[in-house]
């Protein structure tokens, strides 16, 4: 009896919301000569006529013109569908007598009844839309085949860039219902989980896609060998290439997955907004693009929420300027464009086709990512009032993608994750001011020249390396040098020069003037760290580069791009004496990473150097309060390929757990410290899960199980 009376309240709210909207457009319609010079009516009942011809118009051609146009909506990345919306609007009128409507009237009129249209839904109630909207999509989509698949599939959705301790704060305010639900209901398990070094996106669902993020350094890196080409993850020419290198063909999505809004495919054939397959333009028209324009209202309800999300953006730059919130950063129209983007047009998208996927039945798995918290976070701050609104609308999402599964043939579990999180504070220029390219320039030769980077790294594809004579004076003291260590440290060193040919030069190698003046002055390298006083001048301005800065969040990549190899410490210390120094005793350096010719990898602080190859700590462990598998981390990456000369991590302060970028981002990620290494996973309460969950890796393995399970089952 309940069931039924709910039944007949929703069919109320049905009729009650379809007669609110044919008079808001009625209305909409009668005001236009108003609005628009390219509008003359008539007649009043002219706007009813309108209305209830285009009514038919769309319920009859749009379905047809869909089909036809579908390649069209998708180059033009839907704007073709709201232009076919307005000459539907003006071809509905044109025969009217007493009419005479121009294209960019129509155009006018149809965004204000989608604005209308859009507005009545979410007054009404917007989980009832939702559902409205899933039924009519589960009308549309084939569902004879999903009767025949006995086990369950897997829909993986990423939440880009939250840490487990902000969903907490998020589902503690009642932002998160739908997950809450789930974790109370103890269908789903919530456990946090630890990123590899480089906490970003491109390492981490490399790691979670495909199972190998191997000699991914940062978010972007330098190629020495490749002319000194800077690598960018996310870029659409260089992603695919890194999926070549670490796919093995047996990726996350290799066995009929579907990839929705992701940087790699997972080995994926079935694949929407994905960089890596991006360029493949002969399977850019998937047939899951239907779901997106089911209706003639679908994607221009989407066009009126990237509208609005502008909108809020702009009242957001406006609200932190007038309260002086800090730290904040210079935002503008620009990036609210971007932010829309991503946080509405991306995320329907996904929404859209996951939905689609789900009531058809037919794949077996899909990871989707939705990108919009990762980056208002970025540009206003991992707590602010910003992101909890973001969380609350992906939440919404999740509840529409719940609602499809509930009627769709074929049962999916659900798997929410985040492949990072982030850290706060204030950039590395905005509390010392200065960059850290330019920070780092004070310590090397005036007429060494440096590659500066725009905001824009993808345009940078390779940097010119020239010739001059400080720098070929540098050089020829290196060859003299290499393979010593200056300061013999450990009887280790004595089993290596025994080995090394090289080695036996040691004492004519001794005798150069910078190693004599070094050697007499510090008994060993913590000596020198803690006692040599570094001096910093200005250096000139250059346009070409032998020396290239990049910021990955509160990472920092130093390449000294005049030498092909990876420079050694020893080579560091006797060529740039002041560098390393200079580095690790300014207030915003955490740690420093370099490899010795003779003890391996070095993480050198201010008060101490930690040697990873035997765990030996001389001094304060700069490691200290960068997690119990800061050392395994630095460790691997230490034997990655394209390494920096310099790798360089922020500090982080543990009371208030800031961290600072070297890039313009509030918030921020992409090396150790803090929330930005705790990412969460929600997981169906009936897979095994391990303990531990370290590195993305880990993440790969125990979906690629439980899917596999899931099969036997």
């Amino acid at each position: 009896m309940e069931n039924t009376n709910q039944s007949n309240v929703n069919k109320a709210k049905i009729i009650l919301t379809s007669i609110t909207i044919g008079i808001a457009n009625i209305l909409i319609v009668l005001a236009m000569p108003m609005l628009s010079d390219d509008f003359v009516l008539g007649r009043w009942t002219n706007a009813i006529i309108i209305i209830f011809l285009l009514t038919i118009a769309n319920t009859i051609l749009w379905p047809i013109f869909t089909r036809i146009l579908m390649r069209f909506f998708i180059i033009t990345f839907g704007i073709g569908a709201l232009l076919l919306n307005g000459l539907m609007f003006y071809g509905v009128a044109y025969y009217l007598p007493e009419v005479n409507i121009g294209i960019g009237g129509a155009l006018i009129a149809t965004l204000f009844i989608n604005i209308a249209t859009t507005l009545i839904f979410n007054i009404a109630n917007i989980d009832f839309y939702n559902r409205h909207i899933i039924k009519k999509l589960s009308k549309k989509v084939n569902t004879d085949k999903k009767a025949a698949r006995k086990y369950s599939g897997v829909i993986m959705i990423e939440i880009d860039g939250l840490a487990k301790e902000i969903l907490d704060e998020a589902i503690g305010k009642g932002y998160m219902p739908t997950l809450k639900r789930w974790i109370e209901n103890k269908t789903h398990t919530l456990k946090e989980w630890e990123t590899d070094l480089s906490s970003q996106t491109g390492a981490s669902q490399a790691g979670i896609l495909h199972g190998n993020n191997k000699d991914i350094i940062a978010y972007r890196w330098v190629e020495k060998e490749n002319n000194n080409k800077i690598i960018v993850s996310s870029n659409f020419s260089h992603a695919p290439l890194i999926e070549n290198k670490i796919s093995d063909g047996n990726g996350l999505l290799s066995d009929n997955g579907a990839s929705r809004a992701n940087m790699f495919s997972g080995d994926s054939d079935d694949f929407i907004f994905t960089s890596s397959k991006i360029i493949e333009l002969d399977k850019l028209f998937n047939k899951t693009w239907y779901s997106v324009f089911t209706t003639s209202n679908s994607f221009q309800r989407i066009f009126v929420l990237f509208l609005w999300d502008i909108l809020k953006e702009l009242k957001s730059q406006i609200i932190h300027k007038i309260k002086n919130i800090r730290p904040r950063m210079k935002r503008g129209i620009i990036y609210a464009t971007l932010r829309a983007g991503g946080n509405v047009f991306l995320r329907e998208v996904v929404t859209e086709t996951l939905a689609g996927d789900i009531l058809n039945g037919e794949i077996n798995s899909a990871y989707a990512t939705y990108v919009g918290y990762d980056e208002v976070a970025h540009h206003s701050g991992i707590r602010d009032n910003d992101v909890w609104s973001v969380l609350k609308e992906i939440d919404l999402e999740i509840n529409r993608l719940e609602n499809a599964e509930s009627i769709s043939k074929r049962h999916y579990d659900f798997v929410i994750l985040s492949d990072h999180g982030q850290g706060n504070g204030a950039t590395f220029k905005q509390r010392y001011g200065i960059t850290l390219g330019n920070f780092v320039r004070r310590f090397l030769p005036e007429d060494m020249k440096s590659l500066k980077i725009d905001e824009e790294l993808d345009h940078f594809k390779n940097s010119y390396i020239p010739r001059n004579e400080s720098i070929e004076n540098i050089k020829e003291k290196m060859d003299t040098i290499k393979n010593y260590d200056i300061f013999n440290e450990y009887e280790a060193l004595q089993n290596f020069k025994e080995k090394s040919m090289d080695l036996l030069k040691i004492d004519e190698l001794c005798k150069t003037e910078e190693i004599q003046k070094l050697r007499k002055k510090y008994n060993d390298s913590f000596d020198y760290i803690r006692g040599y006083e570094a001096s910093q001048h200005t250096t000139k301005k250059a346009s070409d580069s032998e020396l290239i800065v990049l910021g990955s969040g509160n990472l920092g990549l130093i390449y000294l791009t005049q030498w092909k190899n990876r420079l050694t410490y020893e080579e560091i210390i006797s060529l740039f004496p002041d560098l390393i120094p200079g580095l690790v005793k300014h207030p915003g350096i955490g740690f420093i990473l370099v490899n010795s010719i003779a003890n391996g990898g070095m993480v050198i602080g201010e008060n101490g150097i930690y040697y990873l190859e035997s765990d030996g700590i001389i001094g304060e462990n700069p490691l200290a309060n960068f997690g119990k598998n800061a050392s395994k981390h630095l460790k691997r990456h230490n034997a990655f390929k394209n390494m920096p000369d310099i790798l360089v991590n922020s500090f982080y302060d543990p009371e208030s757990g800031d961290i600072c970028a070297f890039e313009e981002l509030i918030g921020s990620h992409g090396g150790l410290g803090g929330t930005q290494t705790k990412p969460f996973i929600l997981y169906p309460s009936d897979w095994d899960c391990p303990e531990e969950l370290v590195g993305a890796k880990s993440i790969y393995d125990f979906l690629k199980n439980g899917m596999e399970k899931l099969k036997e089952e």
